[in-house]
């Protein structure tokens, strides 16, 4: 189902609740800062939809004898469905995210002045460039539990601990001058890149569970 659809079944089902179920919320965690609506259904089912900005962040990190350096950012938003098993302020919750999450990182050596490309170790000079890209998938599931947005007037505190399930698309390029130094060894610049972001690849696998942490105040009417 396409994004699209998903947001506006959600906004369907939110225009149906009890106008004395309604909530907003506001937070901030993992995901960066959090915005949301609320409604409940009864004591025991309730669901939400918001949206997580995940302010400009720098982020460096060594891999395979690279400096990388770059920064992440992104805009999400979700349609959420929460149960509460005892009719309390415990849920647990089940939905879809979709948006972007990305990194763009610029890679250098990390002690030398020679940088390795998969398996051709070139001259990295100021004209050089090596660059790559990480990004979650546009659609992924969301599962976790909570504490919060329970059917009572007035103010509250929330909380939520889950996971994004996608395993992150990684994506680079070389200016043409590191990619003719790459071809004066005899290599192809292409496979050896494709060679190099395997190495990234494998270290991105293990983010294919993206841990979401947010805790926040809510009002509810």
């Amino acid at each position: 189902m396409r994004p699209a659809a998903i947001a506006g079944l959600a906004i369907a089902a939110f225009a149906a609740a009890p106008a004395a179920a309604q909530s907003v919320y506001g937070g901030l965690g993992s995901s960066g800062l959090v915005f949301g609506y609320a409604h409940a259904y009864g004591e025991s089912l309730g669901s939400r939809a918001e949206v997580s900005t995940v302010p400009r962040s720098q982020r460096t990190f060594i891999e395979d004898g690279i400096s990388y350096s770059g920064r992440i950012e992104g805009t999400r938003a979700a349609a959420l469905l929460d149960w509460r098993p005892f009719a309390g302020t415990f849920r647990l919750s089940g939905g879809v995210s979709f948006g972007s999450l990305r990194g763009g990182f610029d890679g250098a050596p990390a002690s030398t002045g020679t940088i390795t490309i998969g398996g051709s170790t070139v001259t990295y000079g100021p004209l050089d460039a090596y660059a790559v890209r990480v990004e979650l998938p546009p659609v992924a599931p969301y599962v976790g539990l909570g504490w919060g947005h329970a059917p009572v007037r007035g103010w509250g505190f929330h909380a939520d601990l889950g996971v994004l399930v996608g395993e992150p698309e990684v994506t680079g390029s070389l200016s043409p001058s590191l990619r003719a130094k790459i071809a004066a060894t005899g290599a192809d610049p292409d496979a050896e890149l494709e060679r190099e972001l395997r190495t990234v690849r494998e270290s991105a696998a293990s983010f294919k569970v993206y841990p979401v942490l947010s805790l926040g105040v809510s009002y509810r009417w």
